[in-house]
């Protein structure tokens, strides 16, 4: 941006510096070329600078001869040698103002135009733009890494307490089975089986939470290994189901090949359970799109409708009850986490009762 500026203007220098009117203070971020005097990190009053002008108005200020207007005898003009000045002032919220700014240490013999002002302006809006669309991704980026301590902390915590309760459920168990009539068997039983739930549920906040902050370095990772693996660990469901699994070419891909194994074990697994009355046919295939993979699982189970889709990836929310198909709700969005600290994406095509294809893209190895 600085040299688009520098060239229409016949400036030789453009600078983006934070400034602070209640402590009068001026320090440079950033420029365009080296100068002599002005480089990142140089620090100066700001009473001393050209950029005293910009702080109480949001036009544009044009110097081309700092005599005429009093600061020909400031530290920019005796020190630094600036002649020329064009700047003005950007606010960011809960952020030091800033100004961006093009300078040269000659004079002009005719004031900065009007089509050169309107030159200026935009540029200035484009940089404005940037600065908060940085802003936003910071805070953002600050907000995500508290949520995930807030989680890994509150699930952590959890379980503690959990584990009291379901030890004494169990101990109630042991000691007065006999003494229980059926319903007292019964509230027992669903005592038990929501503590067994509330700890899967917390096993995985848990892994949700992790995923940035536990994963390995991204390397080439050969898929048709990671679904063989996967294959084996799941083959007493797929026996029980009696599914059929059908393999095509799978390419290598740039990932952290146990997170990998996850989003590979939950979207087979949600093929496998979320089959009907039908037993399972599913199939594993990929296609490539430039420089990145696309690996998709096609299944003939109950579908999904499009009302839905965006659902499935949402934490805990379930669109079965559990009597219907079992789970914690989280797989998908803990996949779509995943593949999202892989630059992929990760999406679902299904209509009700003509099956789902799962689809994950990812760079290519």
């Amino acid at each position: 941006m600085f040299e688009l500026g520098c060239d229409p203007f016949d400036l030789e220098l453009g600078g983006l510096p934070r400034i602070n009117p209640a402590t009068n203070s001026f320090e440079v971020e950033s420029t365009s070329a080296a100068h002599d005097h002005l480089t990142p990190g140089t620090q100066a009053p700001l009473s001393e600078t050209y950029c005293q002008l910009t702080v109480d108005t949001e036009t544009t200020i044009g110097v081309t001869d700092p005599q005429q207007v009093d600061l020909d005898e400031i530290l920019a003009h005796q020190e630094f040698g600036v002649e020329t000045y064009l700047g003005t002032r950007i606010e960011l919220e809960n952020e030091p103002d800033q100004t961006f700014f093009f300078i040269d240490s000659d004079s002009r013999s005719q004031p900065f135009s009007d089509a050169e002002r309107t030159v200026y302006d935009l540029m200035a809006q484009w940089i404005t733009y940037e600065l908060e669309q940085t802003q936003r991704e910071r805070e953002l980026e600050a907000s995500n890494d508290r949520l995930e301590q807030f989680a890994y902390a509150a699930s952590h915590d959890l379980q503690e307490p959990l584990r009291m309760v379901t030890s004494y459920l169990q101990l109630l168990d042991n000691r007065y089975d006999d003494e229980l009539d059926e319903d007292g068997e019964e509230f027992l039983e669903f005592a038990v089986d929501g503590a067994e739930r509330m700890r899967a549920m917390i096993d995985g906040l848990l892994e949700y939470s992790r995923v940035e902050t536990r994963g390995d370095t991204l390397e080439s990772v050969e898929l048709e290994r990671v679904v063989a693996d996967v294959r084996e660990d799941l083959h007493l469901s797929i026996e029980e189901q009696n599914a059929e699994l059908t393999v095509g070419e799978l390419p290598r891909m740039l990932g952290d090949a146990s997170q990998l194994r996850q989003v590979v074990q939950n979207v087979l697994s949600n093929a496998i359970t979320d089959s009907g009355e039908e037993s399972p046919r599913i199939h594993i295939d990929a296609s490539r799109r430039g420089q990145r993979g696309v690996v998709s699982v096609e299944d003939n189970g109950i579908g999904i409708d499009l009302d839905n889709q965006e659902r499935v990836f949402t934490v805990f929310d379930r669109l079965h009850s559990r009597n219907e198909y079992e789970g914690t709700g989280i797989g998908l969005a803990l996949c779509e986490r995943i593949v999202e600290r892989h630059g992929g994406s990760i999406w679902i095509d299904s209509e009700p009762g003509e099956g789902a294809t799962v689809s994950v893209m990812l760079p290519a190895a």
